[in-house]
């Protein structure tokens, strides 16, 4: 027991045999020490795995799924794997700044909740733009679902998307609460909506930047590629309408969703679809109907007609080409 490590450092990959090896290197860069690295490789990938084979770091452990299982299954098999106290999630792709652990757990020794997920603001990286999310904090009493989806400026953009590569969260707790089994999409919002109740005492922030998020423009997302990701999406929220506010329903339908279903070119007749969700199951305000125009009509034809430095401002004004799982 004297050799366990205090956190588990836990990421999941395939097929990005660079990135990842970008993103232990940030955890071999911790001041935080007493620490170790579980590498879920999910899947056959050789590139990969002569990659990590490469890394001198005693403190990295692998474990190979024979098949690929997706994200949720792959972190719930490294969080069992894990043999910290602590679990630090970090996706593949990016990177944490070398205090990123010694603060979160410096906060951490001064709560006593078994139940809190200690986060931290991160850089929100497009090429040579960066931001720094989340840009704003729960409210009282602020439900949870709000908080995710709702915190949206006048142009479109959200303020409060809390990227897993920041989470550090007690193992007890992330075993007792697993990551929803075989969902590809939404995983991280899934966890969050399932499991956190008090958004004032469960959601605890290190209120400086302490992470990267590589939103490149140029790696595809699963979400973009998959012309079903928004059914996916659509099916997830009506079926769960329990985990949501009315509200929420509406502002997830029409900016996650709805983009999902613009960029797949799912047509106009789905697109209406969405927003007749927003009627029966959910409420439609004009914020809902701006965002709604924006997602739908505004911002696809800025893509086609505006010059392209001018579109990626406007997209990352507007969050829509750059928001959710990147897997």
């Amino acid at each position: 027991m004297e050799n366990m490590p205090n956190v588990s450092a836990v990421i999941c990959t395939v097929n990005r045999p660079q990135l990842v090896l970008r993103a232990i290197k940030s955890v071999c860069a911790q001041t935080y020490r007493d620490l170790e690295i579980v590498v879920v490789l999910d899947g056959p990938d050789s590139a990969t795995r002569e990659s990590l084979a490469a890394v001198a770091d005693p403190r990295l452990r692998v474990v190979e799924n024979p098949t690929n299982v997706g994200i949720s299954n792959a972190r719930n098999i490294g969080i069992r794997e894990a043999r910290g106290e602590w679990i630090a999630m970090l996706d593949d792709d990016d990177e944490w700044l070398p205090e990123k652990i010694e603060k979160q757990m410096e906060l951490a020794a001064t709560l006593h909740r078994d139940d809190a997920v200690f986060l931290t603001l991160y850089y929100d990286r497009h090429g040579t733009q960066e931001m720094i999310q989340p840009r704003r904090f729960p409210r009282p009493g602020q439900p949870v679902s709000e908080y995710l989806f709702c915190e949206y400026l006048l142009l479109g953009s959200r303020e409060t998307f809390l990227q897993t590569s920041t989470w550090l969260v007690r193992r007890k707790f992330m075993i007792e609460h697993p990551f929803t089994p075989d969902m590809r999409f939404n995983e991280d919002a899934d966890w969050l909506l399932h499991t956190i109740h008090d958004t004032n005492e469960q959601l605890v922030f290190v209120r400086e930047p302490l992470a990267i998020f590589h939103a490149d423009e140029n790696r595809a997302r699963l979400s973009v590629r998959q012309a079903s990701a928004w059914k996916m999406t659509r099916q997830w929220i009506l079926q769960d309408k329990h985990i949501f506010t009315p509200r929420a329903r509406s502002f997830i339908l029409v900016t996650i969703c709805l983009r999902s279903c613009v960029e797949s070119e799912s047509g106009i007749r789905n697109c209406l679809s969405i927003l007749g969700d927003c009627w029966r199951c959910g409420v439609v305000t004009p914020t809902v109907l701006w965002l709604f125009l924006r997602t739908a009509f505004v911002f696809p034809a800025l893509r086609r007609w505006a010059p392209r430095k001018l579109t990626m401002t406007l997209a990352k004004w507007s969050g829509s080409s750059w928001e959710g799982s990147k897997r």
